[in-house]
């Protein structure tokens, strides 16, 4: 895969909003009406908010865009069940329900939902009165978690609104907390970008628009809700949800919040390691890796999130397939494709893709001969992976592994053999994970398959062995009941 062909995967993420639109997600043009559903009836006492103003119905707050069952693909069949239990039941006891978020989006664009998140006008307590099954969790802002057999969670939160408009040339816009309820429209208006903000009501089935979300989904856009600069510097992370946005769906980030991005991408690091990780670790395992991390790259993000990768990454690769670009990037590749097949990766081999390259780059120059000694190896993996493990808030575990997978894969690059040492090699912990590392190079470079299968061989017939010896060993014995001893020693008598 030539450079150029993978950076044009990158490019042309940018386009202003009248050029080029996708066609409409249906034949019909969309409706404008008046929801009744949406005006509060008087006699209900609605939500118990922090703030009783905002509970009040505003006359000239404005009415969302209403798209008719009629006129979008949304339909009961494609929405869990238990999700559906959940709606009914807050809207049979007289509240608001309404499905939120990265589902109605998906579902508008005829993709498969990851996560089914429920808004209401419900407080965190009402919720928990009328599920059994209901855990509440967090401290400042209280969200339900309604629980279903084998593991399944439907997550409920309570309408929230923007806290009080900050200045926006203040130093520091950091938002730290959104705890305030609200209503749906505000709730709608605090969301990142506008094809977030979309409502299924399950009253009539129809979807709510309050910020232009259908527009934008069918021109492939991707928009803040509100000003980009200020949006980007309460919450750094939502720049890198836009590159993740615009890499999985294959929309473009609009020009302001493009250039927004530009210029605060410094302030990513800012943001809680935890969550960067989490975004990070979405890419690798969804399937668009490569596309998410050439532009974050293009938008500078990349330098600031991981400078020693970025710095290897303008160097040549020598065992790029076509020598025109790194390593890195056909690795991304592979891993996308094999994530698209559906095989699956410990985070260890994930995260192990980003030191894989600077590990390679650094051996050169301790070894140009590429075989450096178990020592030396040992300490350059320790100073390379131990501060950017931190940084990134990984779990110890999986560092340590990380490290012990990729000291191992340099010696997959031999053929094995019926030693000894060969054989436990097979059972180190860690060999898993380097297997895999292994194979995905081979897939990238092209290079080395008959290794790849032999390891892969020899590894299965090892732990099948293993798994015989197991069934095959006798139960131990369960142990002999000896007999009470009766009495115990007498007293001593004390000396006379």
């Amino acid at each position: 895969m030539s450079k150029a062909s993978m950076d044009s995967i990158g490019s042309d993420r940018i386009r202003p909003s009248g050029d080029g639109r996708r066609p409409p997600i249906n034949e019909r043009s969309p409706q404008i009406r008046n929801p009744q559903s949406e005006i509060r009836n008087p006699s209900d006492p609605g939500p118990q908010i922090r703030n009783p103003q905002s509970a009040i119905r505003n006359p000239s707050e404005p009415l969302p865009r209403v798209r008719p069952r009629s006129e979008h693909p949304i339909s009961r069949t494609h929405i869990d069940p238990d999700a559906l239990k959940t709606l009914y039941r807050l809207r049979s006891s007289g509240h608001k329900a309404y499905l939120v978020g990265g589902s109605v989006r998906d579902l508008l664009l005829g993709r498969v939902p990851k996560d089914f998140d429920i808004g209401t006008d419900a407080p965190p307590q009402a919720v928990r009165r009328l599920f059994r099954n209901c855990r509440l969790i967090g401290r400042r802002f209280r969200l339900a978690h309604i629980l279903f057999p084998e593991g399944k969670v439907i997550e409920v939160a309570t309408f929230r609104r923007r806290p009080e408009a900050l200045d926006p040339n203040a130093p520091e816009l950091l938002m730290t907390s959104d705890n305030v309820f609200g209503t749906a429209r505000e709730d709608a208006l605090r969301r990142d970008f506008t094809i977030n903000g979309l409502f299924y009501d399950i009253s009539d089935f129809s979807v709510l628009d309050y910020v232009g979300g259908l527009d934008d989904l069918e021109a492939g856009l991707i928009r803040t809700i509100g000003d980009p600069e200020i949006r980007f510097r309460e919450d750094p992370v939502r720049m890198m949800r836009a590159v993740e946005f615009a890499s999985r769906l294959g929309f473009a980030i609009t020009p302001d919040a493009y250039e927004a991005i530009l210029n605060h991408r410094k302030e990513i690091v800012k943001s809680a390691p935890p969550r960067v990780t989490e975004e990070l670790a979405q890419s690798l395992k969804g399937g668009h890796a490569l596309p998410t991390f050439l532009l974050l790259r293009e938008v500078g993000l990349l330098d600031v999130l991981f400078p020693e990768l970025a710095d290897v990454l303008r160097e040549l690769d020598p065992e790029h397939p076509h020598g025109t670009g790194h390593l890195f990037w056909a690795l991304l590749d592979v891993l996308d494709a094999e994530r698209r097949r559906g095989r699956a990766y410990e985070d260890a081999v994930l995260f192990g893709l980003f030191f894989l390259p600077v590990a390679r780059a650094r051996v050169r120059r301790i070894a140009p001969d590429g075989d450096p000694s178990p020592g030396a190896l040992s300490v350059l993996l320790e100073d390379l992976v131990t501060p950017i493990a931190a940084r990134m808030a990984l779990p110890h575990a999986i560092a340590h592994r990380i490290k012990l997978a990729l000291s191992l894969v340099g010696r997959l690059s031999h053929r094995p053999d019926a030693r000894v040492a060969t054989r436990r090699l097979v059972f180190r912990e860690a060999f898993p994970a380097a297997l895999d590392l292994f194979e995905l190079r081979v897939m990238a470079t092209g290079r080395g398959e008959d290794l790849a299968r032999e390891w892969r061989a020899l590894s299965e017939r090892a732990r099948s062995a293993r798994g015989r010896s197991a069934a095959e060993e006798p139960a131990p014995s369960p142990p002999r009941n000896r007999p009470r001893r009766r009495g115990g020693r007498g007293r001593r008598r004390p000396v006379a």
